[in-house]
């Protein structure tokens, strides 16, 4: 991200100078230190050195705030190149938004529930995605869903694992936040003792497991959309059906009830004397 003087490092005696995009990046600052519910148009103008109305001249309230926070992410966060297989694109992908949006906690639910319409900028890292999907030979429309499905997967996990953190703070114990009254007896025991050591593995564990399900399901459908057509026999092959002219079920039927059998002629009619 770019480095930008803090107010303490501006010379004394001058104005702090602000923009929409300095605004951006303290807040980013912000939120990397104490998470978006610690981003407050007060904490902003503190840590800027301004006073509080002096933010409206860039940011038009808390939404248009939040709009300048994502934008601003997405800009200077640097996605996955695509190398390996597919599967290592879209696992990259997959570890960059966990990884990067882990360092600044509630910013992946800020971008996806918080600000309406999306970002123009997250637009654009999607058809990105999408595109390096097409250049490894998925269609088009494959490789659209495809790249949503792992983004949006990336992103719903990378909010519960935010969440988790923050229960874990206060059951202390990763199974003691998902279920912190324990087994209640209605299960069977077997599948509780599975079940508590899945998720005691750690986020990494589980939310690998189930991206792997994903690409599996990917891989079946793009295999599914590379296999040739079905061939047909050729009139004429080897246990093919013969294939009458044009019209020529109907002349026979009109031969046979002519004469009885197919190329049968009718016997020339005589004149009565």
């Amino acid at each position: 991200m770019v480095h930008r003087p803090t107010p303490e490092q501006r010379r004394p005696g001058r104005p702090n100078l602000i923009s929409r995009e300095i605004i951006a990046d303290t807040a980013i600052g912000l939120i990397a230190e104490a998470g978006v519910d610690a981003l407050t148009f007060q904490s902003l103008a503190a840590r800027l050195g301004v006073k509080h109305p002096a933010l409206y001249r860039h940011v038009n309230g808390r939404s248009d705030l939040l709009r300048a926070v994502a934008d601003r992410f997405m800009e200077t966060t640097e996605w996955p190149e695509p190398r390996g297989s597919w599967k290592d694109y879209l696992r990259a992908v997959a570890a960059a938004i966990d990884t990067e949006c882990g360092r600044y906690p509630g910013m992946m639910d800020l971008i996806y529930n918080q600000v309406w319409p999306m970002p123009e900028r997250l637009i654009r890292a999607a058809l990105e995605m999408t595109e390096n999907l097409v250049v490894f030979g998925f269609p088009q429309r494959l490789a659209l869903v495809a790249a949503d499905m792992v983004a949006d997967f990336a992103a719903d996990s990378r909010i519960r694992r935010d969440r988790i953190a923050q229960c874990t703070e206060q059951w202390g114990g990763f199974t003691q936040a998902l279920a912190p009254d324990g087994p209640d007896g209605a299960h069977d025991a077997g599948l509780r003792a599975a079940f508590d050591a899945h998720f005691s593995a750690g986020p990494d564990a589980w939310v690998g497991d189930k991206l792997e399900i994903i690409l599996a399901g990917i891989e079946a459908r793009l295999a599914a959309a590379e296999a040739p057509e079905p061939h047909h026999r050729r009139p004429g092959a080897p246990g093919s059906r013969p294939v009458d002219p044009p019209g020529g079920e109907q002349q026979a039927q009109r031969r046979q009830g002519a004469g009885g059998r197919p190329g049968a002629r009718r016997a020339p009619l005589r004149s009565a004397k």
